[in-house]
């Protein structure tokens, strides 16, 4: 992924927006919820809707672009004489007489025609008409007649995501209905069930979460306790019975520090803003360790700079600083597509670099004047105690 920076005016929307509180002892009676022995860790947070939607491991739904499909065949398999031939030969050689595959036949739809929301409701329903017009001449609608459901093994979809990634869509029903299928949507937005929110490690699904039914004062509350010694945590609907139980307890980090980045990045409040203000459509959330930026030749960042300059550092002292800023970080990365009356999808990637402070134990002895003012933005949890190095935005560019 390339990002081009790109600086905005924050725009203040007046907007609550948090995710976790920090965590506390409580006397929840976990009796009510499970039984057997627990010893007394028992900890109690608040989460907010954002929270209860990262962490809710049922599954979610999101719209994907159909845009074509493999066509797999019945595969011929070898004949009695070559198997009986084959086991004259070694293993290895073995291999060589794999029979006759036949590969899947792939049929992708060249229609890019994407029609937004018009104002006018006329005009917009003349040129779906025109479209579905169109789309009898696309070679998927030309191609799928002309199929025998009876010589096909099975068919899988094939989507394509904002950004241009492909992914496979699994279809229900006989083969015929596969094909009908394919052929009432093909260029067309088509619902896929998502496992859950959280992709995998690290990576959330957002486009399922409404943002304009966010509301700042509804919370629920999340339990961890031990039990046989290990941590288990559940969320509690509003009769304190367990409504889910997490995956798995570091996904309460991910909270812990989302909440932590929102605080202190202004960039990153304001993009969720926007889309709880329907100013922007979300799409996915990343907590990442392997940042691409390099600080060591890059420019330091405003927040170095200023207490540098504030500091009169040298350039020989500089040299302390630099090796350190790529050590220990998390990136956050936000994606969102600013709402706009183009067709075209214009993603926006933000990231919110999270520091460790244990990164910057080489200035404590020898530049304790710089470490003392970075350690006034550091924001502690159970999560870690680090402070925002840097938040970049701009447009991506994959295509």
């Amino acid at each position: 992924m390339t990002v081009t920076k790109n600086k905005r005016k924050i725009f203040n929307l007046n907007t609550d927006v948090w995710i976790i509180s920090k965590g506390r002892d409580s006397q929840f009676d976990l009796s009510t919820i499970e039984s057997g022995k627990h010893t007394d860790a028992v900890k109690e947070y608040q989460i907010s809707d954002i929270a209860h939607y990262l962490l809710n491991p049922n599954p979610i739904e999101v719209e994907k672009r159909l845009i074509g499909c493999e066509i797999h065949y019945p595969q011929r398999t070898t004949t009695k004489i070559i198997d009986n031939v084959k086991r004259i030969f070694p293993r290895r050689f073995r291999n060589l007489w794999k029979g006759h595959a036949i590969p899947p036949e792939v049929l992708i739809s060249r229609c890019k025609i994407k029609i937004p929301p018009l104002k006018d409701k006329d005009l917009e329903s003349h040129l779906n008409t025109i479209y579905e017009s169109l789309r009898s001449y696309d070679a998927v609608s030309k191609r799928l007649p002309q199929l025998d459901p009876y010589k096909i093994a099975h068919i899988i979809g094939i989507c394509e995501d904002i950004g241009g990634n492909f992914s496979y869509l699994k279809l229900q029903g006989s083969i015929e209905d596969k094909l009908k299928y394919v052929n009432n949507y093909i260029s067309k937005n088509v619902g896929v069930l998502l496992r859950k929110a959280c992709i995998v490690e690290g990576l959330f699904e957002m486009r399922s979460f409404d943002f304009s039914a966010y509301d700042s004062g509804r919370t629920r509350r999340l339990i961890t306790y031990q039990k046989n010694g290990k941590l288990r945590c559940c969320v509690l609907n509003s009769n304190n019975k367990v409504e889910y139980a997490l995956d798995e307890a570091k996904l309460i980090k991910y909270m812990l520090l989302l909440e932590q980045s929102l605080q202190a990045d202004a960039n990153l409040k304001n993009a969720f803003d926007l889309c709880i203000k329907n100013q922007a459509r979300p799409f996915k959330l990343f907590f990442n360790r392997q940042l691409e930026v390099d600080y060591s030749k890059s420019p330091f960042p405003k927040i170095y700079r200023d207490i540098l300059k504030a500091n009169d550092i040298d350039s020989n002292q500089r040299n302390f600083i630099r090796p350190s800023l790529n050590y220990m970080q998390i990136g956050i990365s936000f994606n969102y597509i600013p709402q706009s009356d183009s067709a075209e999808d214009k993603m926006m990637t933000l990231i919110s670099v999270l520091h460790d402070l244990r990164a910057l134990e080489v200035l404590r002895k020898n530049l304790p004047r710089v470490y003392d003012e970075i350690s006034k933005y550091v924001s502690v949890s159970e999560a870690g105690k680090f402070y925002l190095l840097d938040s970049i935005e701009g447009f991506n560019h994959d295509e």
